[in-house]
């Protein structure tokens, strides 16, 4: 992924970051994998789902014990699909559209796995979001594994 995709992936305005080493860290070939930046342009970009960023790297916990496709390793993000491009106006996680990013997540070739955390973790959720989901520790997040 050229530095001039990831640079369109942060200056998107339907990526919203909660910190600033979010987006450094998504600009940081070394710190984030191509295969990420391909999932979150697809997201953000190519169809077009306002979210907003919790943890990339630098701001999340090491996982390095989860395997290869974790935080530490570049491969994830945690994230929460917005009603807006405003910071803060997060979906309800029972809202259709909360299913409906779920479900576009689940077609992407790049994709991993989804974790579901808190008042995301629900039957609903799970059956949009397909065989790759799985239940995630935490707050409110939406974790997205690439590839």
């Amino acid at each position: 992924m050229s530095q001039q995709a990831r640079q369109a992936l942060v200056d998107s305005p339907n990526t919203i970051f909660q910190h600033d080493s979010q987006r450094s860290d998504l600009l940081n070939e070394s710190l984030t994998q191509t295969d990420l930046i391909a999932l979150l342009t697809e997201i953000c970009i190519t169809r077009g789902y306002p979210v907003e960023f919790t943890a990339v790297r630098s701001d999340h916990r090491n996982d390095s014990c989860l395997g290869l496709h974790s935080h530490a390793d570049g491969y994830a993000a945690d994230c929460w699909p917005l009603d807006s491009r405003t910071a803060g106006a997060y979906l309800d996680a029972g809202d259709p559209r909360f299913q409906a990013f779920l479900h576009d997540l689940s077609l992407s070739p790049w994709l991993w796995q989804i974790g579901l955390a808190g008042s995301a973790d629900t039957a609903q959720n799970k059956a949009a979001g397909g065989p790759s989901v799985f239940s995630d520790e935490g707050a409110d997040h939406v974790h997205l594994g690439a590839r």
